[in-house]
């Protein structure tokens, strides 16, 4: 009796003891690892519902900011981009010097025109990424497509602020310096607007270039420099979309 007694004794403390392995926190991160290791295999594959539901399963078992980055990575390209925001912020919380998660965040925030927060958080990856190059590129965007929406709006103070911000940075997009052009001549800057309009072209990379005459001519014109706001437009009309509007100009300059 007390050998089956010490027997039963012996058989609950080695149960006891393997339900406290299997829940240790080396065994819970050796799983998450694995599922977390899997989930990158299938996000490669493009299996990205799967390997959501892989890496969901690897949080489940441990924390860590990788787990929530690449699943955010996964939500972003299956367009669930409320929950690819979510990921990306809790990657953050994790590990806010990680600049690869600001920089995904920067590039949601711009898929939904949310602009100043892409640029906060654009911002916020060259923080701990200086060389980062697509959150250079990143920030670049950000800057031309709120300074675009701040002219769309009539909001040229704030605009032009915008611009010089964005200029301090020398970006080598040129749609900045486009925007840049525009809104210039809105604030009566004209010799400033034939600067970024330059600058514009010399990093534009196709052939095209109507819209960067069209603001050179726009600003000769309130120059009153003539001869340079023709020539200028004339550049520009060669170009299928600025045609019609800068032979407008090409007419009201005439006698001039």
């Amino acid at each position: 009796m007390r050998r089956l007694c010490g027997l039963l004794l012996l058989f609950m403390v080695n149960v006891g003891l393997t339900l406290s392995q299997t829940g240790s926190p080396e065994l819970k991160k050796t799983e998450a690892e694995k599922l977390f290791q899997e989930g990158n295999l299938l996000q490669k594959a493009r299996k990205y519902s799967i390997a959501i539901e892989k890496y969901k399963a690897a949080l489940d078992s441990a924390e860590d900011f990788s787990y929530h980055y690449q699943l955010g990575l996964c939500y972003r390209s299956s367009k669930q981009y409320g929950n690819a925001i979510a990921a990306m912020e809790a990657s953050i919380r994790l590990k806010p010097n990680f600049g690869g998660s600001h920089n995904v965040l920067g590039e949601l925030y711009l898929l939904r025109r949310d602009y100043d927060r892409g640029i906060e958080s654009f911002k916020q990856a060259l923080k701990y990424e200086p060389h980062l190059k697509t959150a250079l590129d990143g920030v670049s965007e950000a800057y031309a497509r709120k300074g675009q929406q701040l002219l769309d709006e009539g909001k040229l103070s704030a605009a032009g602020a915008l611009m010089e911000e964005a200029l301090q940075r020398r970006s080598d997009n040129a749609a900045v310096y486009l925007v840049a052009a525009r809104i210039y001549n809105k604030l009566e800057r004209p010799e400033k607007s034939i600067e970024a309009a330059n600058e514009a072209m010399k990093l534009k990379k196709e052939n095209s270039k109507g819209a960067e005459y069209f603001e050179i001519g726009i600003a000769h014109k309130k120059m009153n420099e003539y001869d340079r706001a023709r020539r200028a437009f004339t550049e520009a009309r060669k170009d299928p979309k600025y045609n019609r509007h800068a032979q407008k100009e090409l007419d009201g300059l005439k006698g001039k």
